[in-house]
């Protein structure tokens, strides 16, 4: 049953929607919620909204046309369609992809009127119809056997040297409907990656396509053996057309997110023989098959292809193929690091060394916020017994679970035994399962008790992991869908996009920078536009978190985040603030409560230029000279040290280019008084002296803390 509101906002969206032009889109009146409509009253509106999308000469109408689309992707409410809505929309200038989508939405039969609106929209067959199969096979569906035939010519005629390609396309009727509209929404394959969803995701579920792959690159691995084996000739950039390579590296994406079993020995063939010519020419088989593997690897990386990527990067003498696997390579080995569960089969006589020790912390650190666990067995075999892994075993604290729920954090000693957090022997259950220790899955007991352990043994952990700082929502922030603890900092642009793309960052010039951590989307927003080469500065602001769902990314609120999720976003964000920050940017008062003057616009932009411009490095290392300076007596009283870019007070730590205080890892909140330890103005040193006068003021508050160690 229609919801009671519903038919007076219809009747209000209707008039709007198809309102005549006025003078300023403030006139049509505020943004209305949609949230009440069911998917048949959005139905009823979607003819008149994709009008106003594409009424250009009305601005307000396409305003308020893409706020319902933009609130109805929020809400994931599709519209459901009826016959009249359906032709309706298929009129109103619909191009190809948006029709298949249209008819997702209906789920009526086909009729002679929803035929000829197809057929009409299709046209004539032409070389389109080829190039856009998936969307045309879709289409051509719904109209008749004479357009099904025209098409089946159309692919023949145009893919006569693509066997790939018409391979893919008289698959089509053998894929589930989830699968045919994947393919046929999707510009994933034709460059636009950000953009479009990628469909092996969906094609990796599909049995038949899934069978069609590994058919695929077995076929492509036999043609590159014959051309290296001189039964085919050899011709440069001859062994695939550029019709069969998106159809080839499909299959290879599918292949690697399902991890099959049957990829590695085809991949050590495809890739190395797709990019070096069988004689010693500097050609390629196929450069656009090795571009594409070795984009696929990059994106989708297990532990053999990364191994195949390296191989063929030795082997290569094609100059652009080798830029192109240099670039593919440590995305690669980072991506890997987000499959710890992939990434920890190791061959079994990998040989120690620093790029599998790196490698390997990498994969470790991941699963702090990763929920993957591995078999007592598993864990083992992968890592404890393994030559590569045994000092990480030995040096990490780690979780078993057992089957009726239970916890129990353990350390491994030498001897392969077993420890608690207060070092007493433990047994392990066989069938329990195992997962890497967060400080913030353990309490503040155990916390310590591990702290105390691992000093008292001197065991160096190769990731910080007991003494990790970690961090939690504020409470008036927890129902929100944003994070203020990051923002109001000037960043230098440079050092913060080199960081940035080092860690692993999505640059968006746009929307700031983003990353994944699991299934979870974080977001880092700053004023300015960032791409490789900006210089100057911006200004931090909110953070956010989302979580991907069918088909769109949905807005999370903070409580919903997972704790260690959270708490590894935030110290990935610190870590950019930290390095990249030079000023804080909102500060109207002193740390001891003192109003600042407020300086011109025009010379506040003037400084922080300039400021941006400083070796950030340089910066912190002179405010901790002068910190030095200030604190010269306590220090050789031994009351307080200076290590890296921190002031240590006992077990607190003030870092010196944010001002967040810690304790153990564990945030802490210290109250300023007005009277503490007020530094005289330095105004000529490089930095915002704000920033100096808080960091000595909190330094100050925690000596005189009752308590402090």
């Amino acid at each position: 049953m229609d919801a009671p509101l519903a038919p007076s906002l219809i009747a209000q969206l209707q008039q709007r929607l198809n309102a005549d032009r006025v003078d300023h889109p403030h006139f049509i009146g505020p943004p209305l919620d949609i949230s009440p409509l069911t998917p048949a009253q959005l139905g009823s509106l979607w003819p008149a909204i994709r009008r106003a999308l594409r009424d250009h000469a009305n601005p307000a109408v396409q305003q308020l046309a893409t706020a319902i689309v933009q609130q109805a992707t929020q809400l994931e409410l599709s519209p459901a369609l009826d016959h009249t809505n359906l032709l309706e929309t298929l009129r109103s200038g619909v191009n190809w992809q948006e029709a298949v989508e249209q008819l997702t939405w209906f789920s009526g039969t086909p009729s002679a009127a929803l035929a000829g609106e197809l057929r009409r929209l299709l046209a004539e067959p032409s070389r389109q119809w080829a190039v856009n199969y998936p969307q045309a096979y879709m289409l051509t569906q719904w109209v008749d056997e004479e357009a099904r035939t025209a098409l089946r010519r159309c692919v023949e005629q145009h893919y006569a040297n693509a066997p790939y390609a018409r391979q893919e396309f008289e698959l089509f009727g053998q894929l589930e409907p989830r699968s045919q509209q994947a393919l046929a929404g999707s510009e994933y394959w034709t460059g636009h990656h950000h953009l479009s969803a990628d469909p092996a995701r969906v094609l990796m579920d599909d049995a038949a396509y899934v069978e069609f792959s590994q058919q695929v690159l077995s076929t492509a691995a036999q043609r590159l053996d014959a051309i290296h084996s001189g039964a085919e000739p050899y011709v440069a950039d001859g062994a695939f057309t550029t019709d069969d390579t998106p159809v080839i590296a499909r299959a290879a994406r599918v292949a690697l997110l399902r991890d099959a079993s049957w990829l590695p020995p085809l991949m050590d063939i495809l890739l190395p023989k797709a990019c070096v010519a069988p004689t010693q020419a500097k050609t390629a088989p196929s450069q656009s098959l090795a571009i594409a593997l070795g984009h696929c690897i990059e994106q989708v990386p297990t532990p053999e292809s990364v191994q195949a990527l390296r191989n063929a990067l030795s082997l290569v003498r094609h100059a652009s193929i080798q830029k192109k696997f240099t670039r593919n390579l440590k995305p690669a080995e980072r991506g890997l690091a987000q499959r710890p569960e992939i990434a920890l089969r190791l061959p079994p006589n990998s040989t120690p060394g620093k790029a599998q020790h790196r490698l390997l912390a990498s994969c470790l650190e991941s699963g702090l916020w990763h929920a993957f666990e591995l078999s007592l067995r598993d864990w083992r075999a992968q890592l404890a017994d393994t030559a590569v892994g045994s000092p990480f075993a030995r040096s990490l604290v780690w979780v078993t679970h057992g089957e009726n729920g239970q916890r129990c954090s353990f350390l491994l000693e030498a001897d392969a035994q077993a420890l608690d957090p207060w070092g007493q022997p433990l047994s392990l259950e066989a069938g329990c399962r195992v997962s890497l220790w967060h400080p913030l899955s353990a309490s503040a007991e155990e916390r310590h008790a591990w702290q105390t352990l691992i000093s008292q043994r001197r065991i160096k952990q190769p990731l910080r992991q007991v003494f990790r700082e970690y961090y939690l929502p504020p409470p008036q922030e927890r129902e929100s869908h944003n994070c203020q603890a990051f923002a109001g900092y000037s960043l230098s642009i440079r050092p913060l996009i080199g960081l940035a793309r080092r860690e692993g960052w999505k640059i968006d010039r746009d929307s700031g920078l983003s990353r994944h951590l699991g299934d979870i989307r974080v977001s880092f927003a700053v004023d300015a536009a960032l791409y490789p080469g900006r210089q100057g500065h911006c200004l931090s602001g909110s953070t956010s978190f989302a979580r991907r769902t069918d088909k769109h990314w949905q807005p999370i609120p903070l409580q919903d985040v997972p704790p260690q999720v959270f708490s590894e976003a935030c110290r990935a964000i610190d870590l950019l603030v930290s390095v990249s920050s030079f000023a804080i940017e909102e500060l109207a008062r002193t740390a001891t409560g003192q109003p600042l003057p407020q300086m011109p616009a025009a010379r506040r932009e003037q400084r922080l230029n300039l400021l941006a411009g400083q070796n950030l490095t340089q910066m912190t290392l002179t405010r901790r000279h002068v910190l030095g300076m200030a604190f010269a007596t306590l220090i050789e009283e031994g009351k307080l040290s200076l290590e890296g870019h921190h002031v240590r007070v006992g077990e607190h730590a003030v870092h010196l280019v944010t001002g967040r205080v810690t304790r153990n890892g564990a945030p802490v909140e210290v109250a300023l008084a007005g009277q503490s330890g007020k530094l005289a103005a330095l105004p000529w040193l490089p930095y915002d002296e704000v920033l100096l006068e808080r960091i000595a003021n909190t330094v100050c508050a925690l000596l005189n803390r009752p308590g402090t160690k």
